[in-house]
């Protein structure tokens, strides 16, 4: 491979050494330049990307950071059920998905002294960190869905388990299978459309996630 002699993009000298030098910033810089700047080149010197690179890193995650936010707003609509084949669903299977989530010390052992509380406050607490740990757990199943390029969820089995003898832990664990809905719009209110921006984001982010960004 011939080594260059001139930047590929403004044309400077490449060159090395102590007093003076002017050398190609790496690939995965380069890529993150390419991934806004037109013309895209091969390269980037030092004294080209010196303005370029910091401009367009900042663009980068400025848009991955609200692309993020879009993610979790939209994120909630993709549907997950427990039926394993839902009326007039036409769809293929993607795959499956699983969630888990641990929740919090000593909820074991308040649960079983809070059985005589049922409708009072002890038990509420137990719920709340059970809804929690569900939520999670709702929430990976959905965004494994969404990496897959599936739109729904269906199948879905939930289970409790207590982790390690004694020790007051509980574990909430999902699964269910993945599925392409093809007849999206049986869905209503829009929702069709939603589910269809949600993964065209979150494809888009998945693909600026393959960028290092240097602090």
């Amino acid at each position: 491979m011939t080594e260059l002699k001139n930047c590929p993009n403004c044309e400077a000298s490449l060159k090395s050494g102590l007093m003076s030098s002017n050398t190609l910033h790496t690939e995965m810089e380069a890529a993150i330049i390419n991934e806004y700047h037109e013309p895209k080149s091969e390269g980037y010197c030092t004294k080209c990307a010196k303005e370029l690179l910091p401009k367009y890193s900042k663009l980068l995650l400025a848009e991955r950071d609200g692309l993020g936010n879009e993610i979790q707003r939209l994120i909630g609509i993709v549907p997950i059920i427990s039926i394993h084949t839902p009326l007039n669903w036409d769809y293929e299977v993607v795959g499956m998905v699983t969630g888990q989530s641990t929740t919090g010390t000593g909820v074991i052992t308040e649960f079983a002294s809070s059985i005589t509380d049922i409708f009072g406050a002890q038990s509420g607490r137990h719920n709340n960190k059970l809804k929690a740990g569900e939520d999670m757990c709702f929430m990976q199943l959905r965004k494994n869905a969404i990496n897959l390029g599936a739109n729904a969820v269906i199948a879905t089995d939930i289970d409790y388990a207590e982790v390690g003898s004694g020790k007051g832990i509980l574990m909430v664990c999902m699964a269910g299978t993945a599925v392409n809905l093809k007849n999206i719009d049986i869905m209503g209110n829009g929702k069709g459309e939603l589910l269809d921006k949600l993964i065209k984001i979150n494809k888009r982010m998945k693909w600026l996630l393959r960028y290092t960004i240097a602090p």
